[in-house]
């Protein structure tokens, strides 16, 4: 677990200039619940007939210990409370690298019901337009702490969960369940707003801050910190790089006045064993897909590979595809 800075560390930590925001980067305040406001996560199911109880499974003494610790900070801080709702969510514990165990909620069940959020990210192509001929960018790492957002109302007994010690519901919106991403995009994009496609743009919990002149670049940084102090979101300072000449951002190396590949993901191509099979290649595309602002001509490249996907098309593996395959290698 990441330890709470003292103030006079953050000050050593961030530069003198955003001290005025101290705040924004202190993370006592993560573990503070919001009241509810017009940002509330609502979830809608497809059909909510198909919902019901999950029956309790033997656990040994050490997890039940492990459940109570979570029971008990957790209904502290208030992120919890009981529930009534007559369907509940099985629990289930996940082995951390560590070896040690991350309680969990078995959230398939109600994912496999939830009606899908169609909100659209972005397109890499306008990202990279909009940060062309930057000289300076500074990258800022939201902490994800979902209990900034509270489940509306109507929600809460959706998200029930049932333990041996009682049934409980979250009353904060939670990463494991789907929509949530496209949900929280969503948010940090109106929080954003006035920022975005102007001097900033955003992916999920990543903020790039792009400027041409030093001193309207700490002007953005600054808009960006007020921002998200009014709503009450916290920065990571540990991953925090201010004023610097290369990031990687969405898979990508982005240099002053240049752009590059990632070498890493450069790399599971150069590896990329072949497979003739319709999923295997429909994933090779998808992932060449990505980098296609480097290669140009990219449809008309790939077309022959492409069309071996289509619905209704003979799936035959040839040497123009083989070739092919080489050639985005």
């Amino acid at each position: 677990m990441t330890s709470v800075m003292s103030l006079n560390e953050l000050k050593k930590k961030l530069l003198i200039i955003y001290h005025d925001f101290l705040n924004v980067f202190d993370r006592k305040k993560t573990t503070q619940l919001l009241l509810h406001r017009s940002y509330d996560h609502k979830i809608e199911l497809n059909d909510e007939s198909q919902f019901s109880r999950t029956r309790l499974y033997f656990m040994s003494s050490h997890k039940l210990q492990k459940i109570k610790k979570y029971l008990e900070k957790n209904l502290k801080k208030k992120f919890i409370t009981l529930s009534k709702a007559l369907f509940a969510l099985s629990i289930l514990f996940v082995k951390k690298k560590d070896d040690s165990l991350r309680f969990c909620v078995n959230y398939r069940k109600l994912n496999a019901l939830i009606k899908r959020n169609r909100y659209s990210i972005f397109l890499i192509d306008e990202v990279l337009t909009w940060i062309q001929d930057s000289k300076y960018l500074t990258w800022l790492d939201i902490i994800i702490t979902f209990n900034k957002l509270c489940m509306s109302t109507e929600s809460k007994n959706l998200i029930t969960f049932i333990t041996f010690f009682n049934v409980y519901k979250y009353r904060i919106m939670l990463f494991e369940v789907i929509n949530e991403s496209a949900f929280f995009q969503h948010y940090i994009n109106d929080v954003l707003f006035e920022c975005l496609h102007k001097f900033c743009q955003t992916y999920l919990n990543d903020i790039l801050i792009y400027s041409k002149i030093l001193k309207k670049h700490r002007i953005h940084v600054k808009e960006v910190l007020n921002k998200l102090r009014e709503v009450d979101l916290q920065i990571d300072i540990d991953k925090c790089k201010f004023k610097i000449q290369k990031i990687s951002f969405l898979e990508l190396l982005i240099f002053i006045n240049d752009l590059q590949m990632n070498s890493r993901k450069v790399d599971v191509i150069r590896r990329w064993k072949v497979s003739r099979s319709l999923t295997h290649v429909q994933i090779f595309i998808d992932f060449c897909n990505f980098y296609r602002w480097f290669i140009k001509n990219f449809s008309k490249i790939t077309q022959s590979i492409v069309k071996l996907t289509w619905k209704n098309h003979l799936f035959e593996w040839i040497e123009i595809c083989q070739k092919i395959f080489e050639e985005l290698k």
